[in-house]
């Protein structure tokens, strides 16, 4: 069903972060599935997608006659400084179990990011773009006036963060935050994100929709038929269960396997094994050396990641899936296997109530009798794996509308260009008055004549000895860098169109408090906000951040 809105000309999508292979997991399926429905949808709408050189070339799938790349972070070049520093991150990474791999690259490419950003011009503007959406939630390229459309996976950092480091903490929370501040609307992917991002991000709840991953027949059906893969790990049909995740923390395979050794002294026929795909790497062979030293070795098998035809296969002709995850934003594999005609069990946690219903067993993945129990009756009771298997080819008839899901977006694209309202904010200040290494501040239109005011503060024990401050107004610089020392206030007074406008004040070099030995906090700081206010000729003051200097 194509659609046409002639005020959405033109969209950018921010896929800078999509890198190459899988390593953004089912975000990255996501996205690359509803640009494909979105370009057949909105025949007369171009879609300018913001790339990075890392993955500009992959993303040639994407191309179309109302589809095309735009390389906005561009390599280095080989012989500098920066491109041997990012050679040598990339070998590190390379080497760095998943999770931990994941958050480097996300660091990386948010460098990049942001070094590309400072200073590039009214980006959007020059490409006539008319809404932005950023299907990895951080809305990076924001530019006062134009909508902007971010989509919120989960805040698994909030409830764990002992699963992360605590720079990846900080970035997540930062990510997020900026996507509460500047985005026109949200999207999250399942009831329980959106209410996740309520309560932390204190959103008004008309600003934010839940949109489903309709992707239940993401891999196709009749591509589970071939046997090669059981063949290759010597399985036999309906005589294993699957665990088809990556071995991060939260995904709890550390239950799994005590529990499967459970089920093993118990109810468990001797002859059904484990499969527990996923990307290889260093805590993949920890699960390995503990499924060994259980003495659990020749019953759980660990094949590594596999392509969707090869995993296809093997839920095809399992006995079930089993799910135990601590934490999930929706659960996409719950769906999936349901869709494969596969009885499943999960957890009780987060969104897997809301996907699976009541067309799974529910079990606490805290408790290994009750995973135990459950991979027990996968298997052998006959008349519940029958009611499960009917009940979720109903249920997975739900999320399997992949034109639906592109249909919502669109027509929250058309919510969001309705209702972006010139307000007035302001962005980059922590509450405690700490200003990162951008402050943005958008402005409305106003008759009068204004002037943006700012007051900054550098404490004499700032780590460097001398700081630099741009500023950027729509996009263009105004003036020449403004430099000054440590233990110093500047004082900023910019006039303000009538029209209102996005002013930028880049602040460099900035630091990390717990890598300069002053105590535990991650978060990048530059100086201290004092002031930021909007005054009128009149005498009329708004006062954006009024702030005491810490004694």
């Amino acid at each position: 069903m194509a659609v046409q809105n002639k005020k959405l000309g033109t969209i950018a999508v921010d896929v800078i972060p999509i890198l190459p292979g899988g390593e953004n997991g089912g975000a990255k399926v996501f996205a690359l599935e509803l640009l494909r429905r979105l370009a057949e949808m909105a025949p007369q709408t171009q879609f300018v997608l913001l790339t990075q050189s890392a993955s500009h070339e992959e993303l040639a799938i994407l191309d179309r006659p109302n589809m095309r790349r735009m390389m906005v972070v561009r390599p280095v070049p080989a012989n500098s400084h920066p491109a041997r520093w990012v050679n040598l991150a990339s070998r590190i990474v390379r080497r760095l179990p998943p999770r931990l791999g994941a958050v480097a690259s996300r660091f990386g490419n948010r460098v990049l990011a942001q070094r590309k950003h400072v200073g590039a011009g009214s980006l959007l503007r020059d490409q006539g773009v008319d809404l932005l959406y950023c299907p990895f939630t951080a809305p990076t390229y924001f530019e006062a006036g134009i909508p902007t459309v971010c989509t919120v996976y989960d805040l698994q950092y909030k409830t764990y963060p002992q699963f992360f480091t605590a720079e990846d903490v900080a970035h997540r929370d930062r990510t997020f935050l900026d996507a509460c501040q500047r985005a026109t609307a949200l999207t999250a992917i399942s009831d329980y994100s959106r209410d996740s991002a309520i309560a932390y991000g204190k959103l008004d709840p008309t600003r934010i929709r839940t949109i489903h991953l309709r992707m239940a027949q993401r891999i196709a059906p009749g591509t589970g038929e071939g046997k090669a893969i059981l063949e290759s790990l010597q399985l036999t049909a309906q005589r294993y269960l699957v665990y088809p995740a990556n071995f991060w923390k939260h995904k709890n395979h550390e239950m799994l396997l005590t529990a499967f050794g459970m089920a093993c002294d118990g109810d468990l026929p001797n002859d059904i094994k484990l499969v527990c795909t996923g990307a290889p790497g260093a805590r993949q062979e920890w699960l390995m050396c503990a499924a060994q030293a259980m003495g659990l070795g020749a019953r759980v098998l660990f094949p590594g990641y596999l392509p969707s035809a090869e995993l296809a296969s093997l839920m095809a002709h399992c006995s079930g899936v089993v799910f135990p995850s601590l934490y999930e934003g929706f659960g996409l594999p719950v769906i999936e296997a349901m869709a494969a005609g596969v009885p499943v069990a999960c957890s009780n946690t987060t969104s897997l109530p809301e996907v699976a219903a009541d067309a799974a067993i529910l079990f606490d993945p805290r408790v290994p009798t009750q995973i135990a129990r459950a991979m027990a009756s996968l298997v052998a009771d006959e008349p519940l794996r029958a009611r499960l298997i009917a009940a979720g080819i109903d249920r997975c008839a739900a999320f399997s509308d992949v034109e639906r899901m592109a249909t919502e977006y669109w027509e929250l694209f058309n919510y969001a260009l309705d209702h972006q309202s010139p307000q007035t904010l302001l962005s980059g200040a922590h509450a405690d008055g700490w200003a990162g290494p951008r402050l943005q501040v958008q402005i409305g239109p106003s008759t009068g004549k204004r002037t943006l005011e700012l007051k900054l503060s550098a404490p004499l024990w700032l780590p460097d000895p001398r700081l630099t401050l741009q500023v950027h107004q729509n996009g263009n610089r105004q003036g020449d860098r403004l430099k000054f020392a440590r233990g110093t206030d500047v004082e900023l007074s910019l006039p303000i169109s009538s029209k209102g406008g996005h002013f930028e004040i880049s602040i460099s070099p900035f630091f990390v408090p717990a890598k300069k030995g002053l105590g535990d906090d991650q978060r990048e700081l530059s100086v201290y906000l004092r002031r930021c206010s909007i005054r009128a000729n009149n005498s009329d003051c708004v006062e954006l951040f009024p702030a005491k200097m810490p004694s």
